[in-house]
């Protein structure tokens, strides 16, 4: 499992992330803790989903401009 926190455009990163599959992973919405959204990943290595999901989020127009984290807790 991993977790965006992002106060805005979360509907954006949702359909984004559950769109992507890159290098294996693919990611599933599981729901929301106030600002932090969380993915069910289909692999143990959750470092490489943390930053497929960085990288696909900042190479939007929105998504480089926005504040977001991604971590695995």
């Amino acid at each position: 499992m991993i977790y965006i926190s992002c106060g805005l455009n979360q509907e954006f990163i949702i359909d984004l992330l559950e769109k992507t599959t890159e290098e294996g992973v693919s990611f599933k919405y599981e729901g929301k803790t106030g600002i932090k959204l969380a993915f069910h990943v289909n692999t143990e290595d959750l470092d490489k989903a943390c930053a497929i999901a960085k990288k696909t989020i900042k190479a939007t127009p929105i998504g480089s401009v926005m504040y977001f984290q991604v971590t695995t807790k």
